[in-house]
């Protein structure tokens, strides 16, 4: 019983914080984005063997793995770095927000536990982008929205 009440107690809480915070629901929508992929991955030599992959999607798959042959042959450590692709379904993952001041070449930035202080933040959804770029904009920032170039999980 005393489990179920502090269960209870803590999905009241993240509730609440979920209503009352942009920062939880961004950082909730997050979890769920990259959940979703590394659930979609598959090993890239597998995709590969695959007759049905496309040829393109097959030689860029293959040029990774290449490249990452030719990294441990410097002698790098490759592990198990770039072995798994995951297919999303659109040519853009997400979206990326940069501000700065008007009148300065300084970096608006955004302070998260852990990883502390960033110089952007990238969303999943295009439609939260807008929204966060818009809001910056409106306190007077110059703004930067941009496809992510690279995502690595």
């Amino acid at each position: 019983m005393v489990l179920l009440v502090i269960v209870g107690a803590l999905m009241a809480g993240y509730g609440t914080a979920y209503l009352a915070s942009d920062d939880v629901r961004y950082l909730t929508r997050a979890g769920i984005e990259q959940t979703r992929i590394l659930e979609a991955r598959q090993p890239i030599a597998k995709i590969i063997r695959n007759p049905k992959t496309d040829p393109e999607t097959r030689a860029s798959l293959q040029l990774v793995l290449d490249v990452r042959d030719f990294a441990v042959e410097l002698g790098y450590d490759a592990k198990q770095t770039y072995t798994t692709y995951a297919d999303i379904g659109r040519d853009t993952l997400l979206l990326v927000v940069s501000a700065s001041p008007r009148n300065c070449l300084c970096p608006y930035t955004w302070k998260y536990p852990i990883v502390g202080r960033i110089p952007y933040k990238g969303f999943f959804d295009p439609a939260m982008a807008r929204r966060e770029a818009g809001r910056l904009e409106g306190r007077g920032y110059d703004i930067y929205l941009r496809p992510a170039g690279a995502f690595s999980t």
